[in-house]
C-alpha cells in the first residue's frame, strides 16, 4: 500500500505536466485562430468599409441625380404652369369675345329671318298679285273680244236691216 501511495502523488504531478503541455498546444493553437480571425476580420472590416464607401459614393450620386431630376421637373411644371394659365387667360378672353359674338349673331339671324319672312311674305303677295292681273287681264280680253264680237255682230245685224230695207223701197 505505501508503494501505490508513492506513485500516487507523482501521477498526477506528470497529469498535470501532461495536462499543461496539452493546454499549452491548445492555448497557442487558439491564440493562432484568435489571431488569425482577427486578421480575417480585420479584412472584412476593411472590404466592408471600401463596400460602404462606395454604397454612400453611389447613395451620394443617386441623391444628387433625384434633387437635380426634382429641380428639373419643378423647373418644367412650373413654366408649364405659367404657360397653361397664360392659355387660359386667352382662352377666357376669346371666350367672352365668342358669347358675345354669338349675342350679336342672335340679333342679327333673328332680323335676318325676319327680312327673309317679309321678303318671302312680300314675294307671294306679288305672285298673288301677278296672278289675279292676269286672271283679271284675261277676264278683261275675253269680255272685250265678246264685245268686240257682239258689237260687230250688231253692226252687221244693222247693215243688214239697212240694206233690207232700201232694196225695199
Amino acid at each position: 500500500s505505501s508503494g501505490i501511495n508513492a506513485e500516487w502523488p507523482l501521477r498526477p504531478g506528470k497529469q498535470e505536466l501532461t495536462d499543461t503541455k496539452t493546454s499549452g498546444g491548445k492555448c497557442d493553437r487558439l491564440n493562432q485562430s484568435i489571431a488569425q480571425l482577427r486578421t480575417q476580420l480585420a479584412q472584412a472590416v476593411a472590404e466592408h468599409r471600401q463596400s460602404e464607401q462606395i454604397l454612400r459614393s453611389r447613395k451620394i450620386k443617386t441623391e444628387s441625380a433625384l434633387e437635380t431630376w426634382i429641380a428639373k421637373y419643378d423647373t418644367d411644371m412650373g413654366e408649364r404652369q405659367e404657360e397653361y394659365e397664360q392659355i387660359e387667360a386667352v382662352y377666357k378672353v376669346e371666350k367672352q369675345q365668342l358669347e358675345d359674338l354669338e349675342e350679336r349673331f342672335a340679333v342679327l339671324e333673328e332680323e335676318y329671318n325676319r327680312i327673309i319672312e317679309e321678303r318671302r311674305v312680300n314675294a307671294e303677295l306679288k305672285a298673288e298679285e301677278e296672278r289675279r292681273l292676269r286672271l283679271l287681264t284675261k277676264a278683261a280680253v275675253v269680255i272685250q273680244a265678246h264685245w268686240r264680237s257682239y258689237a260687230t255682230r250688231k253692226k252687221l245685224k244693222q247693215k243688214k236691216k239697212g240694206k233690207k230695207g232700201k232694196k225695199g223701197k
